[in-house]
């Protein structure tokens, strides 16, 4: 009978710390899953600009799901008009966005006496040239007519890009970042250059030869990046035109900023952008050691 009692009580014995083993194994998971960073704690709510462009989607895909497991709530505001977006982080109305390269962002706090910070540059879809009435860059011909955006940091972006493509000569001595017409020094194919507002050229694009489209344009028009016939490459795109992760200066030291830096150099993120098209130009720290 006692021999009994105790594998009874052996019994009992190991199903009690199985109990509480599991128990320990479901608080601790509960824990994790709760777990709040302190960014989190003191900025709750992270207001960014939302509007369907390539590095605002995958913000949403790729980043967003990251900074919820450390707390955050993440509250999308729409704001169409580039310069109003620019304003509405000056003036804390959203935090944050990742539309912008840093040329733009340096042109803005120029003329809007703005103190915009471009934090971190992220994955890029170049700047490319595309087909308008004309399929392939070797049908130019002698006074084609090539459109391209008229904001200053666009307009000296795709001037860069004509000249990597050999089709113009610039001036030596400019600031690539500050190309202007007026710097170009030979344009042998005496190319029509017209300047128009970036998001309005898909769209007429069978006006012209060849177009040049930032990455925000062709993604909003559908159109295929894989079809660009020329394009910014990872080894010769200019730093300042890298899209970034962009706050208001004043906030720039704050620790949700830097958590979402942390999430863009997490390695979750760089195992999401393994499953992204090759076309993207990544920054250096997600570049494949």
């Amino acid at each position: 009978m006692l021999k009994h009692k105790l594998t009874y009580l052996a019994i009992l014995g190991a199903l009690f710390t199985l109990f509480m083993v599991g128990c320990g194994s479901d608080n601790s998971k509960d824990a994790a899953a709760t777990q709040i960073s302190e960014g989190a704690k003191q900025h709750k709510v992270i207001k960014y600009r939302r509007l369907p462009t390539a590095t605002s989607d995958m913000f949403e895909a790729g980043i967003v799901p990251i900074l919820k497991k450390k707390g955050y709530e993440l509250k999308p505001v729409e704001i169409t008009d580039s310069v109003q977006r620019e304003l509405a982080l000056s003036e804390d109305e959203i935090d944050m966005h990742v539309d912008s390269h840093a040329a733009y962002v340096n042109t803005i706090n120029k003329d809007q006496k703005t103190n915009l910070y471009p934090a971190l540059q992220v994955p890029t879809v170049p700047a490319g040239i595309y087909a308008g009435s004309k399929t392939d860059l070797k049908q130019l011909a002698d006074g084609d007519k090539i459109a391209f955006p008229n904001d200053a940091s666009n307009e000296a972006r795709s001037l860069q890009l004509l000249k990597e493509t050999g089709l113009i000569k610039m001036k030596e001595g400019v600031d690539p970042t500050k190309y202007k017409l007026a710097d170009v020094a030979e344009n042998p194919h005496h190319l029509q250059l017209v300047l128009m507002k970036g998001p309005n050229i898909a769209g007429v694009r069978s006006d012209f030869a060849f177009v040049i489209l930032r990455g925000s344009d062709a993604y909003n028009a559908k159109i295929d990046f894989n079809s660009a016939l020329a394009g910014e490459r990872q080894e010769d795109i200019l730093a300042p035109n890298m899209m970034c992760f962009v706050v208001n200066g004043k906030h720039k030291d704050e620790a949700w900023v830097q958590d979402v830096i942390a999430a863009y150099k997490s390695s979750e993120f760089k195992d999401f952008m393994k499953t992204q098209s090759k076309f993207w130009i990544l920054p250096e720290y997600l570049r494949s050691k």
